[in-house]
């Protein structure tokens, strides 16, 4: 049953009470950009562990792009810089962060301590890893009550050189789809 399906009129618009994320396998995400970035990733990478960054090609991902974030990763994961934030990122963060550095962010305490972890893991394992969750009324100042995220790594020689994230965001007014495919 989605996560749609299970707000009823009776049901809290915003969500549920206490916010949640949980890790799922990338071929089980359901919204539409998002698992079409899994799928197009896949098809770049064949039989080997991931694409390059000079793969990507915008005219291919033309429908994907107000929902990535392109990360580089410097000096072997001492830092990340945010290369590309799309729209949808903007939106949902209330900040367009291109050009800013993940230290940056940590420093100012703007940052959830779980993402330099979640970037580290893709960045060392060169595993895609997907998420899903909800953002409740624990977090009233989030636009945004369910998403569903992808971190997808890029490189060249088993060497990962950049995080490609692609997300689609359900904003707090309901939650009847997003990304073309309904919340699960």
């Amino acid at each position: 049953m989605s996560a749609a399906s299970q707000m009823t009129p009776s049901g809290h618009p915003d969500g549920p009470k206490e916010s949640s994320v949980h890790i799922v396998q990338p071929d089980d995400l359901d919204s539409e950009p998002v698992s079409f970035a899994v799928r197009h990733w896949n098809a770049l990478r064949g039989a080997r562990r991931f694409p390059t960054r000079e793969e990507i090609m915008p005219r291919d991902i033309a429908s994907l792009l107000r929902h990535i974030v392109l990360i580089r990763v410097l000096d072997d994961g001492a830092d990340f810089e945010y290369r590309i934030v799309g729209n949808a990122h903007v939106q949902a963060q209330g900040v367009n962060f291109v050009g800013t550095r993940l230290t940056a962010f940590e420093a100012e305490a703007e940052c959830d301590p779980h993402t330099r972890v979640t970037y580290e893991f893709v960045r060392s394992t060169g595993e895609a890893l997907a998420i899903r969750g909800w953002v409740g009324r624990d977090a009233p100042e989030s636009p945004f009550c369910y998403y569903e995220t992808v971190f997808l790594p890029l490189g060249e020689n088993e060497t990962v050189d950049h995080l490609l994230v692609v997300s689609c965001y359900a904003p707090r007014e309901g939650i009847e789809s997003f990304g073309g495919k309904k919340a699960r």
